[in-house]
């Protein structure tokens, strides 16, 4: 394990939530882990006013996640040079500066040089509708999917190093209808400040009709869920006390926080296959 090195891309702070646990495993059994936050969140909502402004939401939330990733032990996290984007026909789709914005070839070229340099085995990233069809995770995505492609190639990029070819792309399969699922029992069970707004109400009804995605990974990480809680915690500009996190009850912590699914996109995965349950046979596939 100590010779492998793991990749993990995503789009805001807060979102490798899907994959700490994962990270947390690789790094107790000696892998080389590196994170890159394609953002630094700038547009995200703010849960308290004490604790960022819109103009310092970045810089905070920046530090939010070297410290949710500290409680891990992961210390190489690094971030490309884009601006949030926020969701969907929003002004802030319109800024210059945003990821979703941003030529493919800058990004890719990016992900390829950090690829080329850090030589992952296996990549972690968001799938392809970004979990809930935001912008720069669906960005995040693409431009990792590419880079996955092309780190290998010696005519791509050929000025990002020497060409490198990771043995394994996952995206995580944690979907919405297990979130709404575990968001509407915290209402069924009075523990929402308010009632669920008749909007989300509808993506939440929408989201439990859907079937479940095709899954190559599902990862038990129980052991690991004081860990979890802990790095979530430190996302505290955007978990306040009236978010649905903090009012998980203890019995239904390990059922949210303790399991974490992945598809492996690449070799793509034998349909129908069943998935696996462990690093372990994860690992002989990476070899």
């Amino acid at each position: 394990m100590k010779q492998l090195r793991v990749l993990a891309t995503y789009g805001h702070p807060d979102d490798e939530g899907q994959v700490t646990g994962t990270l947390a495993r690789f790094l107790r059994l000696g892998a080389e882990v590196t994170l890159v936050c394609a953002t630094r969140g700038e547009v995200g909502e703010i849960s308290d006013p004490r604790l960022a402004t819109p103009e310092t939401l970045g810089y905070v939330r920046e530090l939010e996640l070297r410290a949710a990733m500290a409680q891990i032990g992961l210390a190489d996290v690094r971030f490309l040079p884009y601006r949030d984007s926020g969701m969907a026909g929003t002004p802030e789709n319109d800024d210059p500066r945003c990821l979703h914005s941003q030529p493919a070839e800058a990004v890719v070229g990016q992900l390829v040089y950090l690829m080329r340099e850090l030589r992952p085995h296996v990549v972690f990233t968001w799938d392809p509708n970004g979990g809930y069809g935001h912008p720069d995770h669906i960005a995040v995505h693409r431009h990792t999917l590419a880079a996955f492609e092309q780190a290998g190639d010696p005519t791509a990029f050929p000025e990002s190093g020497n060409p490198w070819s990771p043995k394994r792309l996952f995206w995580g399969a944690f979907t919405m209808k297990r979130f709404a699922g575990m968001y509407m029992e915290l209402e069924r069970r009075g523990l929402l400040p308010e009632p669920i707004d008749p909007e989300r109400r509808a993506r939440f009804d929408r989201a439990m009709q859907e079937p479940d995605p095709q899954v190559s990974l599902v990862h038990d990480v129980s052991d690991l869920v004081d860990e979890k809680r802990r790095a979530a915690g430190m996302h505290r500009s955007q978990f306040g006390e009236n978010s649905m996190f903090a009012r998980i009850p203890e019995d239904l912590r390990d059922r949210f926080y303790g399991e974490e699914r992945f598809y492996q996109a690449r070799p793509e995965w034998e349909h129908g296959r069943e998935p696996l349950d462990s690093l372990t046979e994860l690992l002989a596939l990476a070899n």
